[in-house]
């Protein structure tokens, strides 16, 4: 995506992509404190240009942009993909912004919908996020996992409280670092959180934990792949892709009952555990690396294949179509 609202090379000629600064410079704000706004502005730059019909929103973190809905006559979806009961950081004017602005509200699992539907009397519907099997399928073509003589414990996502990582680090203690590894996929968040636990790992005598930052998407799902189990700690996690992931890529996955867990995570691709003691995770760890030969890939391929993308693209083209 380029700044300025340049189109990116290779697109269809019937996309257009345009780039909405979120950024001001020191003249940007010399023209916001003379009355000018600035964002708005931008917006109506693009709109002029482009003339839309919808705004589809893509999670709550962009849907800044609905404080300026006012002045454009379009249609306005908002795609969920937080826990709802997680947005302690949002303002109350964000929330009522949230909450009274959109036309049409998109989940993007049942458990997101529930909440949804317990309170909001504005039309929703649940479009289940859903992994990309072609991608991994691509992936893993001639691939053969490399030899190893250790087994692989592998955990994957932002690197934040949220996702349980300290968790994990305190799991990877009860290995002996000869036998086992953990791996963790993921980017650090530039939060404090991550350099609590950037430190506490440095301070590992002979850790059995490493991170791994800025794989490709070919190398990551490879990187799963080559595992003997994947572990989730998450908190909360309104679907849990990751998990769906491993899965498919015939990792079985133990989990923390973190809510979208109880939706993919069965005895047919791993367990759900209830306890996020990270000795008791410890003993499950041992119980499914004992075990994980019971798990044959069709099987756990076939537990998750509900999770449609095409079928779920061809719901939410429905919904467009209606309005």
């Amino acid at each position: 995506m380029q700044q300025g609202g340049e189109l990116v090379p290779n697109l269809p000629e019937d996309i257009k992509l345009f780039y909405l600064e979120s950024t001001f410079t020191l003249f940007d704000k010399i023209r916001f404190h003379l009355g000018e706004d600035v964002m708005l502005n931008r917006l109506k730059k693009i709109e002029n240009e482009f003339k839309s019909d919808i705004w589809y929103i893509n999670t709550i973190t962009n849907a800044v942009v609905l404080k300026y809905s006012n002045h454009f006559t379009t249609f306005k979806f908002l795609h969920i993909h937080e826990n709802l009961f997680g947005l302690g950081h949002l303002s109350l004017a964000d929330t009522e912004i949230i909450l009274n602005k959109v036309d049409h509200y998109i989940a993007c699992s049942e458990i997101i919908f529930n909440q949804l539907r317990s309170f909001i009397q504005k039309p929703c519907a649940t479009i289940t996020s859903c992994i990309d099997k072609n991608l991994i399928d691509s992936c893993l073509i001639n691939f053969t996992p490399p030899s190893k003589n250790k087994i692989k414990i592998i955990g994957s996502g932002t690197i934040c409280q949220i996702k349980g990582v300290e968790i994990f680090v305190e799991i990877s203690k009860h290995f002996d670092p000869a036998n086992y590894e953990f791996v963790w996929v993921g980017k650090w968040s530039k939060t404090g959180y991550s350099e609590v636990l950037r430190g506490q790992i440095n301070s590992i005598e002979n850790p059995a934990i490493e991170v791994k930052s800025n794989l490709s998407p070919n190398a990551y799902i490879q990187e799963i792949s080559s595992a003997d189990l994947f572990l989730s700690c998450s908190r909360e996690e309104s679907m849990g892709l990751v998990m769906m992931e491993a899965i498919y890529c015939g990792v079985p996955v133990l989990a923390t009952d973190s809510g979208g867990s109880s939706l993919i995570v069965n005895d047919q691709n791993g367990k759900i555990c209830f306890d996020s003691r990270s000795e008791v995770l410890a003993n499950e760890v041992r119980a499914l690396i004992e075990n994980r030969n019971q798990f044959d890939l069709l099987t756990m391929r076939k537990s998750i294949e509900k999770y449609d993308g095409p079928l779920e693209i061809q719901k939410l083209e429905i919904i467009l179509s209606k309005i």
